[in-house]
């Protein structure tokens, strides 16, 4: 299993480029308020998946006993509580009180999920002393 470092890493590289390539793209394709959704869609799928991440490193990095004998944490059934009515708000404020456009928002939260995939695909390790399964 890769590190989180390295997967953090990963993620915030490929969802900024994704991002970079897609905002100019937008706004030549539609207009500036679009591409100002693209980059705020960017924003909310990558701290929304950065957490989900980290959550999932957390979760599968210790061993099942040490999971059982560790302190609960106070905050972590709040913080998994609150992290979606919080990406719920951060996307109706962009929606009512931006100049953007669902259009943007929704590519922009694709291009971090793309992000998401891509970090995921190249923090895999490789293992090239397997023989090829194929007959």
């Amino acid at each position: 299993m890769p590190s989180w470092d390295l997967w953090r890493r990963e993620l915030y590289l490929w969802t900024l480029t994704c991002t970079a390539l897609g905002v100019p793209l937008a706004w030549f394709l539609w207009e500036p308020a679009q591409a100002l959704s693209v980059a705020a869609g960017a924003a909310i799928g990558l701290v929304n998946l950065h957490l989900l991440g980290h959550s999932a490193f957390q979760m599968l990095g210790a061993p099942t006993a040490e999971l059982r004998a560790a302190p609960r944490p106070r905050f972590a059934p709040l913080m998994a509580f609150v992290r979606w009515p919080v990406a719920a708000l951060a996307t109706a404020t962009v929606l009512w009180y931006m100049a953007g456009q669902p259009e943007g928002l929704v590519v922009g939260v694709s291009l971090a999920f793309l992000g998401f995939v891509i970090a995921g695909v190249r923090s895999a390790p490789i293992d090239l002393d397997d023989e090829d399964p194929r007959p």
